[in-house]
């Protein structure tokens, strides 16, 4: 994968939260894929990304090389994908479509030849209060030591109308738990784009395409419910400081990098954990 110049945008701290992660901007990365729509790290220190009009994942490797993979179950040219994500303990792939609120789970073990096996397909239910709503734009796996119920599980943003993270079994059984959201997260984000899990700290971080914002949410359980408590927001800017346009898709990396996907020119910009 080509790095280009780096992009120069800060992540600014906004609250006093102790626990608050910190990144610098560092460069940015080209995936070359066309309407990216979502990106997730994987074990092998690659990435997997998804686009909406596509039925193939671009799979880039440790050493930057790109391979698309076919991806079985999917109308080529209609995917609708918008969200991916990765359970490397049970080697599950998870791609998400958005109008249907379809789920599909693979078999897939990125160090292997083999393309992903269809092995389940599930719909996740649409929001009772506006059954039209916009579907699945966000898409993040939690094991048992980040999910706040203790159990492995995904976490669905819901763009708008409203904006809203879900949480479902990760293979379609149960019924869906809404996350109590604060009001100071609905603030800052105006709408909700991408969302990853840290690996140091579990917090779920959501992007807002509109507000061209991150925001760091805590999932905590209390009592039957499971809230979500703003840790801090900071700014997607270029280095001319003009809100960054079309974020997509937020990943980690092992290290706690936090990468940022951008539909337009397909890029990665990575912000580097201090």
């Amino acid at each position: 994968m080509p790095r280009v110049q780096g992009w120069g945008t800060v992540a600014r701290r906004l609250t006093t939260d102790a626990g608050a992660a910190r990144f610098e901007a560092a460069e940015r990365l080209a995936t070359r894929v066309k309407e990216a729509s979502d990106v997730v790290a994987l074990p092998s220190g690659g990435f997997a990304v998804v686009g909406d009009r596509t039925d193939r994942l671009t799979f880039i490797d440790a050493r930057g090389a790109a391979r698309t993979i076919e991806l079985p179950g999917l109308e080529n040219g209609r995917s609708q994908l918008e969200g991916v994500a990765y359970d490397p303990n049970r080697k599950h792939l998870f791609v998400a479509r958005e109008e249907s609120r379809q789920i599909l789970r693979y078999e897939w073990d990125p160090s292997s030849d083999e393309r992903p096996k269809l092995e389940k397909t599930f719909e996740a239910p649409s929001p009772a209060d506006n059954p039209k709503n916009k579907g699945i734009e966000g898409l993040v796996y939690l094991d048992g030591r980040h999910s706040p119920t203790g159990r492995p599980q995904l976490l669905l943003a819901t763009e708008g109308k409203p904006r809203r993270l879900s949480l479902v079994d990760d293979g379609g059984g149960g019924k869906p738990a809404d996350v109590k959201l604060e009001r100071e997260v609905l603030a800052v984000c105006r709408d909700f784009s991408a969302l990853a899990v840290d690996p140091k700290t579990g917090h779920v971080f959501v992007s807002s395409d509109e507000s061209a914002t991150v925001a760091e949410v805590a999932l905590e359980r209390r009592g039957g419910d499971v809230r979500g408590r703003l840790v801090q927001s900071f700014p997607l800017r270029t280095a001319k400081g003009t809100p960054l346009k079309r974020v997509e898709g937020l990943t980690f990396d092992a290290k706690g990098d936090l990468f940022v996907l951008t539909e337009n020119d397909g890029e990665l910009r990575r912000l580097a954990r201090r």
